[in-house]
């Protein structure tokens, strides 16, 4: 008998409705960044999956950092690994803005502008117990210009088909139980 989500009561109503908003990117103020042709998957115990964190929010708080809902599986990071490790351009751009072309190479990907973080660090997690999550592709990141490297240019993310991301909902009251972090570090000790 296969075990249910830790996480279930968030793919049944009323929650499910809430958290597919947030997978798709809608706040109180519109929609910004989210997942476009987003669908329910089953995460399976013992696969490893990857966070990209704000290297600045997991030095003050690596726990909350850590358990943030915004995941990769292994294929997608070996993707943007190997995306980073075959652009010169990528990885001469992170430079001069003191990062590893690994994170900026998440950002582009990803969506994911300075402003919400800079992909700087990265938390490698095995599943213990099974969770489900929403998985889609990257839409759109609007800024609001708080960031100069950003360079109030929209994020938008590179279009690959082979490149998701999974939402997990409501993971902070679960990454204990859910996963052991198997490795974690700078962006650079992972390329």
């Amino acid at each position: 008998m296969v075990a249910e989500p830790l996480n279930k009561d968030c793919f049944r109503p009323p929650k499910r409705a809430a958290q597919e908003r947030i997978a798709r990117g809608f706040t109180e103020h519109g929609q910004n960044g989210g997942m476009s042709q987003v669908q329910q998957v089953h995460l399976s115990p013992g696969q490893t999956y990857y966070r990209f964190c704000d290297a600045a929010r997991f030095a003050k708080d690596p726990a909350g950092a850590a358990s943030g809902g915004w995941w990769i599986d292994y294929e997608v990071f070996l993707r943007i690994r190997n995306a980073a490790r075959d652009s010169a351009t990528m990885r001469d751009y992170a430079a001069r803005h003191g990062q590893a072309g690994l994170s900026y190479a998440a950002k582009l990907y990803l969506a994911v502008p300075y402003e919400w973080g800079d992909c700087g660090t990265i938390v490698v997690a095995q599943l213990k117990t099974r969770l489900d999550a929403f998985r889609g592709r990257g839409l759109t990141a609007y800024l609001d210009g708080t960031d100069p490297r950003d360079g109030g240019a929209k994020y938008t993310p590179m279009q690959d088909a082979t490149i998701s991301q999974l939402y997990i909902p409501e993971l902070r009251s679960h990454f204990a139980t859910a996963f052991t972090i198997v490795e974690k570090g700078p962006a650079t000790a992972f390329v």
